[in-house]
Order: structure tokens, then C-alpha cells, then sequence
């Protein structure tokens, strides 16, 4: 998997090397390496606090978010259900 992520930005480099690399694109890189980093996370599980965080500030500035070990242990508990009665149905805010 490792070799095939690598292989994948390679090739993009490669064949979009003047687009990648204009400094007046840098602002698009640099937001498609944060998506990329974010699908990575949640693809294998790890919860993105940053992203409930601004979440939190832009849908509900009402409320007082989690704080980070909190919402780790709430995402996991959401995920693998400890058979409390813990279970996937909604999103941490």
C-alpha cells in the first residue's frame, strides 16, 4: 500500500510538475495535502480534532466542544462499541 501511495504522487508530480510547483498554486497544494491527510486518517480510523473543532465553531458556537482526549475516546467508543449500549448513530456534536 505503501509503495502504491508513493507510485500515485510520483506520477502526479511528474506529469503535473509546472502546475504543482507554480508558487501561485501553492495555496491549492497545500489544501489538497491537508484533504489527503485527513482521508488517510480517516480511512484507517484515527478521528481528525481539528476538523471538529472548526466544525464546532462554524455549526455550533453555542456549544463547548470536547476536549481532545475526550473526543478520541467518544470516536472509538462510536467505532467499537464496548456493548453499553455505545453505538454509531450520530456524530460527536
Amino acid at each position: 500500500m505503501k509503495k502504491l501511495v508513493g507510485n500515485l504522487v510520483k506520477m502526479t508530480l511528474k506529469a503535473q510538475k509546472d502546475l504543482l510547483l507554480n508558487p501561485k498554486n501553492i495555496g491549492r497544494v497545500l489544501t489538497l495535502i491537508k484533504r489527503l491527510q485527513q482521508s488517510f486518517r480517516l480511512m484507517v480510523g484515527v478521528p481528525d480534532y481539528p476538523t471538529y473543532l472548526e466544525h464546532m465553531k462554524k455549526h455550533h458556537p453555542d456549544l463547548e466542544p470536547m476536549d481532545e482526549k475526550t473526543f478520541f475516546r467518544y470516536c472509538v467508543e462510536a467505532r467499537y462499541p464496548s456493548g453499553k449500549g455505545g453505538t454509531m448513530k450520530r456524530c460527536p456534536c
